[in-house]
């Protein structure tokens, strides 16, 4: 190693124009040779004198010149043979014949072996340059073993497959966006159609009114014109009044859907930012990583030479002085080799949670507030028994029940204040029976009782058409009893339940037949179900539980089971469900009996159980209503008629 060293020190000496002092004339000329006997530089002259004179004669041989030096071609072997063999450290005038382990590979005599060095661990040169060149050809094969682990790694490939993952996951998510802007953008054109509607509506019925006044003005312009005038513009003012609220809840309903597409854009932006970030960090990573290949290969390079160099030399005492030492830096190569990476696979991926909507945001704040209201119907009426309510689509409550004697069923609209706008009596088809309606549309009600009939109620002109579902199915079995029923508004569409069946029927809404879903096996049948953001939601009264489930295919399956309240009650069972604008879902969990009753609120993703309180025991309804006031969630009683309002509040900050 010294003579390497050396030599390479002495070739950039001569390769400089600098002059040395000449160590036989001390004259300041360029470097012409250099004499290892001497260790030190000749010029032109004295180097002849050197090559020439009798005393100087042994100094031939371990001279190099200008020429030799800057061939290059000078091996570890001829450089070892400039110097003479090594002498005894202790007695220079003998030539060394062992080698001294204890004393860090000394060159010393056998003189020694007697004095300084004795009981030392004392080695032939040539039996320990031989182990010495066993061992770092063993540390070699080591590293060229780990080299090539490394290289299966590729960290540039890695760096490639994630480039090709975070473009895999941007396309994910475009394609995520798009449909949820699909979505919306129906619902949205849904709610813009109804606004129309109603704007239409109205300004055909003006027309009517104003062709029909005009008509009868024609005969008698000159005695009842002012009549006239006064008479449409009464008329005018009671239309106005009658779309007012229903044009109100569609204004803030496009309104809000407005905002819902604002914040997709912002979600949108949010979770291409974060990509974009994560993917910059772990770029980062690979690259140090990738840093870290190339200076350990360099390491690895510079050993190998290094050690190459020594074996080729076949100098003994080369191998002997200089094999530690390279042994201990492929030793430090080694351990550092052996350090763990980053798992390289996980930072390939990047991991975004963009499909946090602004409904699950919403979870947090949404309250019911305390109780608004509560009204009782006309003791007058004598009605028995309320089993549904539900929204009339221009801001009132539909209540639908029985009387305490006969076999009449009734349908009435009421306002939030309880004050009864109209009312219908419906023929049913057995005393007691059970009542089911769902808002369908603009001031249409679809409504079922016992035990299978089912229709459509015109709210406008209290008009209605039936149908008997035996009549149109004939797998409705006679002995099958009404259970439920909900529609489906993206596609106008009514569901009908049965009890002791998982089938649920599916009409249009003219209650032509389209086809059955069946609900999953360990659904018993369905007490309640409602649609909500494509879904269906079922309380299995017998079962004790209430679930999400597609509706999709006709073989329905369970998305989601809904948490039963932490209450001390026995015997708990899910009810009435509802779900709010926001897809917040209101269910009603009940003890047999009437025990005890609990209204339970869950987040729009069906997760999370969001509020419990225990509500009035005979409470055996439940409907989300839209007003000109905002959203009310309405509780109706079983048997004393009463009708509780409460306001549906997105503030934190306000009392719930």
């Amino acid at each position: 190693m010294r003579n390497l060293v050396e030599y390479v020190q002495i070739q950039q000496s001569l390769q400089s124009d600098e002059t040395r002092e000449c160590y036989s004339c001390s004259k300041h000329l360029k470097a012409a040779a250099y004499c290892f006997k001497c260790n030190n530089f000749l010029c032109t002259d004295c180097l002849d004198v050197h090559l020439t004179h009798k005393t100087l004669n042994d100094h031939k041989q371990h001279t190099l010149s200008v020429e030799d030096i800057e061939s290059k071609n000078i091996t570890l072997k001829k450089l070892a043979s400039m110097r003479d063999t090594p002498r005894c450290h202790i007695h220079p005038s003998k030539v060394s014949e062992l080698c001294c382990k204890t004393c860090t590979n000394v060159p010393v005599c056998m003189a020694c072996m007697l004095g300084k060095h004795k009981g030392h661990d004392l080695h032939e040169v040539t039996e320990l340059a031989r182990v010495k060149r066993e061992m770092l050809d063993e540390q070699l094969k080591i590293l060229g073993r780990m080299r090539g682990e490394r290289k299966v790694m590729a960290p540039k490939k890695i760096k490639e497959k994630l480039i090709q993952n975070v473009t895999k996951e941007k396309e994910i998510m475009q394609t995520y966006y798009e449909n949820k802007f699909h979505k919306e953008e129906i619902k949205l054109g849904d709610i813009k159609r109804k606004l129309e509607d109603i704007q239409r509506w109205k300004k055909n019925e003006k027309q009517k009114i104003f062709d029909s006044l005009q008509s009868e003005m024609e005969k008698e312009i000159a005695k009842v014109k002012s009549k006239y005038e006064d008479k449409y513009k009464l008329m005018e003012k009671e239309i106005n009044n009658g779309c007012c609220a229903r044009e109100i809840i569609l204004e803030k309903k496009l309104d809000k859907f407005s905002q819902k597409l604002e914040q997709l854009n912002k979600d949108k932006s949010g979770a291409l930012a974060s990509i974009e970030m994560q993917s910059n960090e772990n770029v980062q990573t690979i690259e140090g990583i990738c840093e870290r290949f190339e200076k350990e290969n360099e390491r690895f390079e510079n050993l190998s030479v290094i050690a190459s160099s020594i074996v080729a030399s076949e100098d003994d005492w080369t191998a002997v002085q200089c094999i530690p030492s390279l042994c201990d830096a492929a030793t430090n190569l080694v351990n550092d080799l052996k350090k763990e990476f980053p798992d390289l696979e996980k930072i390939t991926n990047v991991q975004i949670d963009y499909q946090l909507s602004s409904k699950e945001r919403l979870s947090i704040s949404k309250k019911v507030k305390q109780l608004e209201r509560r009204f009782t119907l006309n003791d007058n009426m004598a009605y028995h028994y309320i089993n549904c309510a539900t929204g009339s689509g221009d801001g009132n409550i539909v209540i639908t029940g029985s009387p305490l004697t006969g076999n009449e069923a009734f349908l009435i609209v009421t306002n939030v204040s309880g004050e009864i706008m109209k009312q219908t009596k419906l023929i049913a088809g057995m005393r007691g029976a059970r009542h089911a309606c769902d808002l369908m549309s603009q001031r249409k009600v679809a409504f079922g009782y016992t035990p299978n009939t089912i229709g459509v109620y015109n709210i406008r002109n209290c008009s209605y058409f039936r149908k008997v579902i035996s009549d149109v199915i004939s797998s409705w079995p006679l002995n099958r009893n009404l259970s439920c029923i909900a529609s489906d508004p993206v596609n106008n569409h009514i569901l009908v339940g049965g009890k002791e069946s998982r089938d649920v029927y599916v009409f249009d809404d003219q209650l032509n037949y389209i086809h059955s879903l069946t609900l999953p096996e360990m659904i018993r049948w369905p007490q309640d179900i409602t649609v909500s953001d494509g879904n269906l939601l079922v309380c299995d009264y017998d079962g004790k539980k209430a679930y999400v489930t597609t509706m999709e295919d006709l073989e329905s399956k369970i998305v989601r089971e809904f948490i039963k309240p932490d209450v001390e009650a026995d015997d708990l069972r899910p009810y009435s469900v509802c779900a709010d604008e926001d897809d917040f879902v209101y269910m009603l969990w009940t003890v047999p009996f009437g025990a005890q009753c609990f209204l339970v609120q869950y987040s729009p993703e069906r997760s999370q159980l969001l509020t419990t309180r225990k509500v009035d025991e005979n409470v055996r309804a439940v409907a989300a209503v839209e007003t000109a006031q905002g959203e009310k969630l309405i509780l109706a009683t079983q048997t004393t008629q009463t009708a509780y309002i409460y306001s549906l509040n997105d503030s934190p900050n306000e009392e719930c």
